[in-house]
């Protein structure tokens, strides 16, 4: 048999070196498809990645929710209102109204009370403070509690302080209804003693804005 020319058999060779290259490099890229995180799939279903593993995250890592006032323990020393303030699933009336509860339940200790009011003050906005009106008019609430929802009530648009403070003044006694009056007498800037028919009128003269 007749022997190839030099050049045929150098592209002869050629070829086969490439046919060896493209051979190697698919096998290569088979074997990272199927050792790859990122060829993992989601029921079943081949090329879908995994989705985030956000319901393997502590509750309160999913993200912070929008504070209106107030001033919000960053870490609870409640299971109850960590659990209502960490779950990203509750919106922000459903997790104030569920801290207003425990606000209000006499059978749980006061510091409790206490850290989930400021939570509370934190979920509520000046628009929607049907909330704080509900706690403020509260016959039977802890003193400690009323001059917290006292000291919030100077932190709101002129119009809503007046009128949480004349519903803490329908309930409060002692030095808290001493301190309510006197928050009132400035606020109004008259003084209308205990005529609570009076203090509303007065403050519904006040304007809405800060």
């Amino acid at each position: 048999m007749d022997k190839l020319p030099k050049t045929a058999t150098l592209l002869l060779l050629g070829l086969v070196c490439l046919i060896g290259l493209a051979g190697v490099g698919w096998v290569v890229r088979q074997n990272t498809r199927e050792t790859s995180p990122a060829a993992t799939t989601v029921g079943g279903s081949a090329g879908v990645r995994d989705a985030p593993a956000t319901a393997d995250l502590p509750s309160r890592t999913r993200g912070k929710r929008p504070h209106h006032g107030g001033n919000a323990p960053a870490a609870s020393a409640s299971d109850a209102v960590a659990a209502l303030v960490g779950n990203s699933s509750l919106s922000d009336a459903e997790a104030a109204d569920g801290l207003r509860r425990i606000v209000e339940d006499a059978g749980r200790p006061l510091p409790e009370r206490l850290e989930a009011l400021d939570h509370v003050f934190h979920l509520v906005p000046n628009d929607h403070p049907a909330l704080l009106r509900e706690l403020a008019g509260r016959r039977v609430l802890p003193d400690e509690v009323r001059m917290r929802l006292l000291s919030e009530a100077l932190n709101r648009p002129l119009r809503l302080q007046g009128e949480l403070l004349v519903l803490l003044l329908e309930n409060a006694a002692g030095d808290a209804r001493a301190e309510v009056l006197t928050q009132l007498k400035g606020l109004c800037d008259e003084d209308l003693g205990e005529d609570l028919a009076a203090w509303r009128a007065a403050v519904g003269k006040l304007p809405t804005g800060p």
